[in-house]
């Protein structure tokens, strides 16, 4: 009797340190200001360019789950975030590419840091007050920095609802890598070959460039076979 009573603890104290243990709080996501407004919000030069290589850069799916990119497809990469106004911008064209090349090119929308949150600075200001800009205060578009995944993640599905977004969206890491890794600006694109190289970098997205970047690319792709 004493050996299953033991046995019956054990398993309550087992139980108790598992749903402990799930209970851990998440990774916080790091808060940083661009270099970018160093130079004069110039981000030309920061992060990855024409020529390099991707690196391996953690990303988060829409469920919570961590996805790695398909290495061996032509990818375009765009930065963007629910209080950035230039995104909210261009979303329409990007959504024209990816209805267009969706076949042929991998492309992502990938959440990074939020542009203008109402609760505090922006990531793109050195300035300590939020910055609300004109468009957002207008469209009666307003969110805090999202501190964890998951908050990041509930931002990001009210983004797509709220938007009707068609390309498929990926969340950044809590160390927010890709916006590190690319070159901390709010709305860059990064066109990326089946090898990994980097075939063009938008510091801001601009969509017929790269529509011309990425017929290009698919044009030498057929001539290689």
């Amino acid at each position: 009797m004493n050996t299953l009573g033991n046995k019956f603890n054990i398993f309550w104290i087992g139980l108790i340190f598992s749903l402990a243990c799930s209970r851990t709080a998440p990774e916080p996501i790091e808060f940083s200001i661009s270099q970018g407004v160093l130079n004069n919000m110039d981000f030309t030069s920061l992060g990855i360019q024409t020529g390099q290589h991707l690196p391996e850069i953690l990303y988060y799916t829409l469920t919570g789950e961590k996805f790695e990119i398909e290495a061996n497809t032509t990818k375009l990469l765009i930065s963007g975030s629910y209080t950035c106004d230039i995104t909210r911008g261009n979303l329409q064209a990007i959504d024209w590419l990816y209805m267009k090349y969706k076949d042929e090119v991998d492309i992502y929308l990938v959440n990074t840091l939020e542009a203008h949150p109402h609760n505090s600075h922006s990531p793109y200001s050195m300035n300590e007050e939020p910055w609300l800009v004109k468009e957002n205060i207008a469209s009666a578009i307003a969110a805090e920095q999202p501190t964890t995944i998951e908050e990041r993640i509930d931002l990001a599905e009210k983004w797509i609802k709220e938007s009707g977004i068609q390309a498929p969206l990926i969340l950044d890491g809590p160390k927010n890598g890709f916006w590190n890794l690319m070159g901390q600006a709010p709305n860059m694109a990064i066109l990326v070959s089946t090898d990994g190289e980097v075939l063009l970098k938008q510091s801001w997205f601009e969509m017929e460039e790269m529509e011309e970047a990425i017929d290009n690319q698919l044009q030498q792709m057929k001539a290689d076979k």
